[in-house]
């Protein structure tokens, strides 16, 4: 059967979920809840959102990190990132700390003109195209008056219209080249006005006008970020080989495309990041960087490094063509946010801050691909990311967690280890063995460290008393619980899983009680007495109310026992 479909763009957004589900989803009821979990409840601003693009079915979230302790031209900052890959607002932070005590980032803007075309055919005498160019080209600028008005009185406008010969590149091809100044708009809706109103006015009968368009190529729309210190404030154990092998990794960069295009893919890690929290177009800045990198027919580094006179300098030299008003950044509200953070920069200032992101950025790559590899650092990042899609309980996150520290993180190592302790049995705690329950406990110490939480260890007995007395009738835990709800948790309780680090009794306070006792034995003893009298009440009791799982017969809270037990003692290590 077909999945064409006419008049997609004037159903609903109900409408267009129920046909991709019923089209392109197996499991269509899950695929829609997901899609619907990412809608905005503020109706108003879903609109908003909805509105930016066409046939909009749901908002897809990106991560949003704020890299602090920047300092550009003395003054300081907290970058806002927008970015899904891992390391990368961590390393920016450290670089940027890094460099805060050795001067910080010196930035400046070296041009800000921007260019757009106009792309036509002549087929005729060039000596008379370029006589009529000559003789209209007042008119040209004549027939954008209203256009550029507004950003004339702002400081920006056309700043030159040339007539191009490509003839030798493709037969009858000419162009106007255009240059614009936009000042702190990004400028495309207005540069490409102005070419179409150009080439309205520039059009006859010989002239075939092909398009008219903005280039993202903006090689005078240049800005430089730079660091530099004496060599010996690199710090290390041997700053002046660190120096050398840096400025050695940026020059393969320089002259061997495989490593430019990963070299400068890190440095756009930081531009693309500040590029997506400030609404401007990361296409757009990345297509014209990477041209720019390719100017001179060769890929190449966009960083440079320089050992001299006993002095380390780094410095990137970028083109960046930015907006602070108009577009995205004044729709968006996290963009106008993002731009708030940055103490509402202009469009140079926004470009001396990205440049400084991506040099950051760059930075730390280097000083980790130079020193213990770049694997290191990012794979401990990522190391969340591996436990997240495993599905790891926290206890499980903690234990690999521990298990890592000090070592190579890789993929096959974690899952390895996943493996390795799910399919490794939960050692119970038999809470009701009260000589083997005293043996265990013969060796915790009553200020003993938790693995996990706050507790100490006789605090932790004490905890587990406090339970046992709810169990026994002793503490009412007047939780009402709904039957339904009660009947869900409770099934949790018929499981071999463990629980979660973090799981809290609502009456429970976030901090550990103070202990009762003046010594870690009589604790232990009031525990064992309370054991005692827990087997004994529900030889007459039927039911106690647990405050989360509601209300629970000897059997059942005999479960939970096990399971608080063997939870707590793993915090201690015990078992």
């Amino acid at each position: 059967m077909s999945k064409k479909i006419s008049g997609f763009s004037k159903f609903s957004k109900e409408e267009k979920l129920n046909w991709l589900a019923e089209n392109y989803f197996k499991n269509n009821v899950k695929a829609v809840e997901v899609i619907k979990q990412y809608w905005n409840v503020d109706e108003k601003l879903q609109q908003l959102h909805d509105d930016f693009i066409e046939n909009t079915i749901s908002n897809f979230y990106m991560p949003m990190g704020v890299a602090p302790n920047f300092v550009i031209n003395n003054k300081e900052y907290a970058i806002p990132m927008v970015i899904e890959e891992s390391s990368v607002v961590a390393a920016a932070s450290l670089v940027a700390k890094f460099w805060s005590t050795r001067g910080g980032f010196k930035t400046t803007v070296l041009g800000t003109t921007k260019i757009g075309q106009v792309h036509f055919m002549f087929a005729g005498n060039k000596d008379d195209l370029i006589t009529y160019f000559n003789k209209n080209k007042t008119e040209l600028y004549t027939a954008t008056a209203s256009i550029t008005k507004n950003m004339e009185k702002r400081g920006g406008g056309i700043l030159d219209i040339q007539l191009v010969d490509k003839t030798d590149k493709l037969d009858n091809y000419y162009q106007l080249h255009i240059t614009f100044e936009t000042k702190d708009s990004m400028g495309a809706n207005f540069i490409n006005s102005c070419l179409e109103a150009i080439a309205n006015s520039f059009r006859n009968d010989e002239i075939e006008i092909v398009m008219s368009i903005l280039s993202n190529y903006v090689p005078e729309c240049l800005v430089r970020a730079e660091v530099s210190c004496k060599i010996e404030d690199l710090g290390g154990k041997n700053p002046q080989k660190f120096a050398e092998k840096f400025c050695q990794a940026v020059k393969i960069a320089a002259i061997e495309p495989y490593r430019a295009v990963t070299h400068n893919k890190g440095i756009m890690n930081g531009v693309d990041a500040v590029v997506l929290a400030t609404g401007n177009d990361f296409r757009a800045v990345e297509a014209g960087v990477h041209a720019y990198a390719s100017r001179n027919g060769t890929y190449t580094s966009l960083s440079h490094c320089e050992i001299k006179n006993g002095m380390f300098k780094f410095w990137i030299e970028i083109p960046l063509a930015l907006g602070t008003v108009g577009g995205l950044t004044a729709l968006h509200p996290l963009a106008k946010l993002s731009l708030e953070m940055l103490q509402k920069p202009s469009a140079k200032d926004l470009m001396q801050i990205m440049a400084a992101a991506g040099l950051a950025q760059n930075f730390a790559a280097l000083r980790a691909l130079t020193t213990k590899g770049i694997q290191h650092g990012h794979m401990k990042m990522h190391l969340q990311n591996i436990l997240n899609q495993l599905g790891a309980t926290d206890l499980e996150k903690e234990t690999i967690e521990t298990f890592f520290e000090g070592k190579t993180v890789s993929h096959s190592g974690v899952v390895s280890k996943f493996e390795e302790i799910r399919k490794a049995k939960t050692t119970w705690v038999n809470f009701t063995d009260k000589v083997g329950l005293k043996d265990l406990l013969s060796s915790l110490k009553a200020d003993a460290k938790p693995v996990f939480g706050k507790m100490t260890g006789q605090q932790m007995i004490e905890h587990l008393s406090f339970l046992i007395k709810i169990s026994n009738g002793k503490i009412k835990a007047d939780y009402f619980v709904e039957d339904e709800k009660s009947l869900r948790r409770k099934a949790f309780l018929d499981t071999d899983n463990e629980l979660q680090i973090g799981f809290k009794a609502p009456l429970l306070s976030e901090e550990p009680y103070p202990v009762k006792f003046d010594t870690m034995e009589k604790s232990i003893d009031d525990l064992l007495l309370q054991i005692d009298t827990f087997q004994t009440h529900f030889k007459t009791a039927k039911i106690e109310n647990h405050p989360f799982f509601g209300k629970l017969d000897y059997e059942y809270w005999k479960k939970f026992h096990v399971k608080h037990f063997t939870h707590h003692f793993k915090q201690f290590k015990l078992v």
